[in-house]
């Protein structure tokens, strides 16, 4: 229960149950009064008590700076108070106790064992000045009908703080399942929100059209592989693949043909890798393929992978298209010992492969 919450439902209970319980009271303790000898004062004490003042509380505590601590402090004259009219009234046994039930209950209901405790010493401090002002006399006894009264009353208070328990406890049930709902519903969000990001992050390293890894993801993968391959002493080549004549589908053909032939491009590519090799779209329609192995083991690739690619058809349909590669391939150390310098090797190798007809494997 949050502060407002609480300040909330303890002025409006307060409220309810004084008013009806001091009205109870009044009329059980008048009943016994009635057969006693009291001075007017006690009987003007006793509509002042459980009639004027219960609304005198509720209003001082609504436009108190803190309302909580208003209905405290209410609390706790109400258990000196009841502790005065015990011995005001020679302290009867039913009306004791219901007196002491009431104020001790109210304020552990609020403070716990500090209330409980705080309860009974305002009742024995407004007992023993009561008992100083008017003197000390015993009279337990109550008559049938206020003891009847009595009993009632205490039942009813009992009965009313139970609902008000019952009803804390099902609105705290309530909030507690609302806020497991929020926070499934926030695991949830949470980890869609996740999901996208490895989603969109996996996209940032990958070509839209081919889903192979992007030119980006090449250089954040070259600098730990070349140096994997300098600690180790193991080769690792570069094949940088072109299409040849591509530009020529495109105007042809059209574009959307043009992307036909990349996607099966990347397909016929991928599937004569190697799990360990990692093809890259490296732009337009060039593609790279960095593999561990020497130049010659590079080699064979390379001539495995433009023989294939020749003899397959790249679209479907009744006219399919075929088409050639031309493939530039560097290795490490032998050409180069950078990122950059590997790349330039084999792209200088591609290129004279495009100048001695195409559909050619070059060495750097």
């Amino acid at each position: 229960m949050t502060p407002r919450m609480k300040t909330h439902w303890a002025v409006r209970m307060n409220h309810r149950n004084r008013t009806g319980g001091f009205a109870m009271l009044c009329l059980i303790l008048g009943l016994h009064m009635a057969h006693k000898d009291h001075s007017i004062v006690v009987w003007l004490a006793l509509v002042v008590q459980f009639l004027v003042y219960p609304q005198l509380a509720f209003w001082l505590a609504r436009r108190a700076a803190d309302p909580f601590e208003a209905e405290i402090r209410h609390m706790q004259l109400d258990a000196l108070c009841f502790g005065a009219w015990v011995a005001v009234l020679h302290f009867p046994l039913w009306i004791g106790f219901v007196l002491f039930t009431s104020s001790a209950q109210n304020l552990t209901n609020f403070r716990g064992a500090r209330g409980l405790v705080q309860a009974l010493m305002l009742l024995i401090v407004g007992c023993l000045l009561a008992g100083v002002a008017i003197g000390w006399r015993l009279e337990l006894q109550t008559d049938p009908l206020v003891t009847t009264l009595a009993i009632v009353a205490i039942s009813l208070y009992l009965i009313a703080v139970a609902l008000d328990s019952y009803s804390r406890s099902m609105r705290l049930h309530d909030t507690r399942r609302t806020l497991r709902a929020n926070e499934l519903a926030l695991q949830e969000q949470l980890t869609e929100i996740q999901s996208l990001q490895a989603e969109l992050h996996d996209q940032a390293r990958r070509d839209a059209l081919t889903g192979l890894f992007n030119r980006r993801q090449l250089s954040d993968i070259m600098d730990h592989e070349l140096a994997r391959c300098a600690r180790d002493g193991q080769p690792l080549s570069l094949l940088m693949i072109d299409i040849d004549h591509f530009k020529r589908i495109n105007d042809t053909l059209g574009h959307q043909v043009g992307d036909e032939v990349l996607r099966e491009t990347a397909r016929l590519l991928g599937e004569r890798t190697r799990a360990s090799d990692m093809l890259f779209r490296y732009g337009g329609e060039e593609f790279l393929l960095l593999m561990s192995g020497d130049t010659l083991t590079a080699q064979e690739l390379a001539e495995e992978l433009r023989k294939c690619y020749a003899s397959s058809p790249l679209t479907s349909g009744s006219s399919p298209v075929m088409g050639t590669l031309s493939i530039g391939v560097s290795t490490f150390a032998d050409h180069g010992v950078t990122f950059d310098s590997l790349i330039q090797a084999a792209d200088q190798a591609l290129y004279r492969a495009k100048g001695a007809g195409r559909n050619r494997v070059e060495i750097a």
